[in-house]
């Protein structure tokens, strides 16, 4: 700004418009943003009707309520709530209720601490959103038995990071793109993607049984990589340990070949990827299912780019 300017005491942001106002105030935390209400008269409700709620750990749950509450329930571009894991579900599903009813397309609910187990458990992930088109959810136990997902119809994609997925099924039409890094899938049964429209799929480091997927037509890009410290686990789940190339060492103890054996000899991962353009597929050699579903001889007819490890 000019010497004569600031001199002057020029007011330089007054003129803006209330849109552009409310544009700035949209990248600011959501406490910084209320706190614009005492520069003047003309900012004393803008907070109201920013189209962005950006909430983080260190505020209060009362904060986050009063401020849901006292807002203008304008439609909301995006919703950010980090919170940590002493939050009580009830305030988080109530904050994202609130969201949803806002029609939020951008939305991210993740819990930060220094204990990686630590996760917050929401028993209902439930969204009822016509106009959502992320969804990224970190270090959250997701304990419903499907997360379905049908009822957010534009819903493009979905992150899921540091989960424990407890649901038999995931559920989602209109996915374009899915992601889970360093997931857990608790269920005793493989977990099924159901996600057609998926044209790029991420899965990386994940711990349990390897997800089933259903066929993905539209698929472009897939990475899979297998959980590289499977050999820490309590169980080994698709490694063997006596080197059994398609899960059929016929070691009654070998807990990976005995699942498999017991859930029938479906293919697992190649029906879903065999459309890919790009493929990655990394694991230790312990790992069994993609060996286990090589026997099929599935035609991958679009593949340009293969990358596999050892």
């Amino acid at each position: 700004m000019p010497d004569s300017a600031a001199a002057g005491g020029e007011d330089r942001i007054g003129p803006l418009p209330d849109d552009i106002l409310r544009l700035v105030l949209s990248f600011l935390p959501s406490r910084e943003s209320v706190c614009t209400c005492v520069l003047a008269r003309r900012w004393r409700n803008l907070w109201k009707s920013v189209p962005t709620v950006l909430v983080y750990e260190e505020e209060e749950a009362s904060f986050v309520t009063s401020l849901l509450l006292l807002r203008d329930r304008v439609p909301l571009r995006e919703f950010v709530c980090i919170s940590s894991p002493s939050e009580t579900p009830q305030d988080v599903e109530m904050w994202l209720r609130y969201a949803a009813s806002c029609h939020v397309r951008v939305l991210q609910v993740e819990v930060r601490s220094y204990d990686t187990t630590e996760r917050l458990r929401l028993p209902n992930m439930t969204l009822v959103c016509q106009q959502l088109t992320s969804l990224y959810i970190c270090s959250v136990e997701l304990k419903e038995r499907t997360l379905d997902l049908s009822s957010c119809p534009v819903l493009k994609k979905l992150q899921m990071t540091n989960c424990e997925i407890y649901a038999q099924k995931i559920v989602c039409q209109s996915l374009r793109h899915l992601v889970t890094y360093m997931c857990i899938f608790v269920s005793d049964v493989r977990t099924r993607i159901s996600c057609p429209s998926l044209a790029a799929l991420e899965l990386a480091e994940n711990v349990g049984l390897t997800p089933f997927l259903e066929s993905m037509p539209s698929l472009v890009t897939a990475f899979v990589e297998f959980d590289t410290e499977w050999h820490e686990r309590e169980y080994p789940y698709d490694h063997c340990l006596n080197g059994g190339y398609y899960g059929d060492c016929g070691d009654w103890d070998c807990l990976a070949c005995r699942h498999i054996d017991n859930e029938g000899d479906d293919c697992v991962l190649l029906d879903g990827l065999c459309g890919a353009t790009r493929l990655t597929l990394i694991s230790t050699p312990k790992m069994i299912i993609c060996t286990r579903d090589f026997k099929w001889r599935r035609i991958f007819s679009k593949l340009k780019t293969l990358y596999l490890s050892e």
